[in-house]
């Protein structure tokens, strides 16, 4: 599979294409839909659906209106599945003041929940802290961490749903992981990294 990081704007939260050069998922619809759809089809890619890594309002932000132009599925961990419908959950109401919801998810992702893209698959794991639900995206070569951890730092966990001692265990978790399978990473916020680079940092935290 290959990962196209699409620019940053707005908010500063990342959106990717993930593909096997036919079909496609976007993840973290951050950015205007016709951005998204205008890189989909100069690649020729046909889109499958949306993954979130969370619940989050700025990830979230264009993700009803690529739903709206596509009729494809939107893909959520069901523990974060409340705070799409739920301004003072998904934090933009605590931010701003205002009002902002999408409509419920399609499918509820759980841990270990596998995706299928063409004869691949992308592989859901669980890695709460950042919100309950929060999920990174295993491609097979590369994590897609979204706020579980970035190239330099961690998800604020002062949030709803945001829990210290949960996002310790997630990181520990990526930690383990890094020991043997030194991914690339591809993270909601910022530059990407390796998983053994950005865990190691980490240790001076947790």
């Amino acid at each position: 599979m290959e990962i196209i990081s699409l620019p940053t704007v707005g908010f500063a939260s990342n959106c990717f294409i993930v593909h096997n050069g036919k079909e496609a998922f976007v993840l973290d619809p951050s950015i205007s839909e016709k951005t998204i759809l205008k890189n989909l089809a100069e690649r020729g890619l046909v889109l499958k659906g949306i993954l979130l890594t969370h619940g989050h309002f700025d990830h979230i932000w264009r993700a009803q209106e690529l739903r709206d132009e596509t009729g494809v599925p939107l893909y959520v961990h069901e523990l974060d599945a409340e705070m799409l419908t739920d301004a003072d959950k998904n934090a933009y109401r605590t931010f701003t003041g205002n009002d902002f919801t999408i409509e419920k998810a399609d499918v509820l992702l759980h841990d270990g929940d596998t995706i299928s893209l063409g004869d691949e698959v992308i592989t859901v794991m669980h890695t709460p802290g950042h919100t309950k639900g929060s999920v990174c995206y295993d491609t097979g070569d590369s994590l897609l961490t979204g706020d579980t951890i970035f190239a330099q730092g961690f998800g604020r966990y002062d949030l709803y749903g945001g829990d210290v001692n949960a996002l310790k265990t997630s990181i520990q978790k990526l930690t383990k992981m890094a020991e043997t399978e030194n991914r690339w990473i591809f993270c909601g916020h910022g530059e990407s990294s390796t998983l053994r680079q950005a865990t190691e940092r980490l240790k001076y935290y947790f």
